[in-house]
């Protein structure tokens, strides 16, 4: 029964010396150059299927990782230090007036121990914690935005303060410890 239902769906694919076609009523397509189509030929070898999806996405990465070499090659200030997780940072990020205006700009230093990094592309970030006020702030900065002008490294290995090795890519225990071990802001006192 399957066998006969499978003998009239390719009955009505009609193979000529020029192309073949599959009549959908009144239209018909190319079997050929339809990527979509599950079509397997009796004779040779099957095609493979080339799935539109998975092509979106390889053309997708591939724009990702061009455009994440540019913006690395123009900007040495950012991504020309080696930024590890327990290095104390200091980052020079625009807060008021964009990156084109030709009016005033507001550029605030941002301090504070990196407690990790994110490698995803163009949306790669630094996750810094530092002490203000008695209380604990936590940012995650992404590092391909154009706010971000330089990052400098003000201490490496802050947190062990250079008596051992920092051996975790997510330092989130500091977290529970006193607020003091992440200052890196001194307070001014008058």
């Amino acid at each position: 029964m399957i066998r006969s239902g499978l003998e009239k769906c390719f009955s009505k694919l009609t193979l000529g010396t020029t192309a073949r076609f599959m009549s959908t009523g009144a239209n018909s397509i190319d079997v050929q150059n339809a990527p979509f189509l599950h079509y397997r030929p009796r004779k040779g070898k099957n095609p493979k299927f080339k799935s539109p999806r998975k092509r979106a996405s390889k053309l997708f990465h591939e724009l990702n990782r061009e455009s994440c070499e540019k913006i690395k090659k123009s900007k040495p200030a950012v991504f020309g230090v080696g930024v590890d997780p327990g290095d104390a940072i200091e980052i020079e990020m625009i807060t008021k007036g964009g990156v084109n205006t030709k009016n005033e700009r507001h550029i605030e230093r941002v301090r504070g121990v990196v407690l990790g990094k994110g490698n995803r592309g163009l949306d790669t970030w630094f996750h810094i914690r530092d002490v203000l006020f008695g209380l604990p702030v936590e940012r995650r900065i992404a590092i391909f935005s154009p706010l971000i002008k330089s990052v400098k490294i003000l201490e490496k290995n802050f947190v062990y303060k250079g008596k051992r090795k920092v051996k975790r890519a997510k330092l989130y225990f500091l977290r529970d410890r006193n607020p003091a071990v992440c200052r890196v802001t001194q307070s001014k006192r008058k």
